[in-house]
């Protein structure tokens, strides 16, 4: 082995890092030695190396998850410089949908959310749809490439939308639970599946539906919306039948107070 490079402790000591934290980035492929010794398994790090430990080092006590650190390392200066600002971007973001949630859960006083909740008839329909399970971080962006790529695969075929999106949950998306959740699009016309899209009946029936303004559907406000569709609903001694949706009527940009999102619960049980 080359007497340029650094023994372990000697690289150590340059960059600060514990013995543990060194082993943890080799076997995450981060930062693995230069050179090993076929016949002692002596380690060496190249000087150039210790840069790069130190820059690991940094991001990881930003709070920069090691999956992330991957993608960031190896980028040029400018680009790692705003592929971090992204990343914290969407830190300050959680931690403001965060702080709303904490608000909600500790105020001194809690008040029914009273929302106009009616039910209505639903037409059976085809729909083209995509689902993913997926995590609360991994959501928005598979809502807006699903329906995208919905939408472009509907005009390759010449078939026409013929609603709304609709965001069906088929299981709670949190940090920890993982749906599924199911991006669809009702249309007429000939579709042939592809990819990862597939074509499902959607069966006539109920459902009980609140509209909300994008400042309304604002989170927290989007769970005390379900929290009121399906109060109402046992209310009036209905059977939840299905999985809840979100049916989006207006762009993610739109006026504030315009009709955005409806939530809506299939349901069953006396007219």
């Amino acid at each position: 082995m080359s007497g340029d490079l650094l023994r372990p402790g000697e690289f150590l000591r340059r960059t600060r890092l514990s013995a543990k934290a060194l082993r943890l980035y080799a076997e995450q492929g981060l930062l693995v030695p230069d050179a090993v010794d076929p016949w002692t398994g002596h380690r060496g790090y190249a000087v150039a190396q210790v840069a790069r430990a130190r820059l690991i080092a940094a991001l990881r006590r930003a709070g920069m998850p090691l999956a992330r650190v991957r993608d960031v390392v190896d980028l040029e200066p400018g680009d790692r410089r705003a592929a971090v600002a992204r990343w914290w971007d969407g830190v300050e973001e959680d931690l403001r949908r965060r702080r709303d949630l904490v608000a909600a859960l500790t105020a001194e006083t809690e008040e029914d959310d009273v929302r106009e909740v009616t039910l209505r008839e639903v037409p059976g329909r085809t729909v083209l749809t995509a689902e993913r399970r997926l995590t609360v971080d991994e959501l928005d962006a598979f809502i807006t490439g699903a329906g995208e790529e919905i939408d472009a695969h509907l005009a390759r075929c010449g078939a026409r939308p013929a609603g709304p999106l609709r965001v069906v949950y088929h299981g709670m998306v949190t940090e920890d639970g993982d749906g599924p959740v199911e991006v669809g699009r009702p249309f007429t016309g000939s579709v042939e599946p592809a990819g990862d899209l597939r074509i499902r009946l959607q069966h006539a029936g109920r459902e009980a539906v609140t509209c909300l303004s994008r400042r309304e559907a604002e989170f927290p406000g989007i769970l005390r919306a379900y929290d009121a569709v399906g109060a109402w609903v046992d209310a009036r001694g209905l059977e939840r039948a299905g999985s809840p949706a979100e049916v989006y009527l207006s762009a993610r940009d739109a006026d504030p107070d315009e009709a955005h999102v409806e939530v809506a619960w299939p349901v069953s049980g006396p007219a």
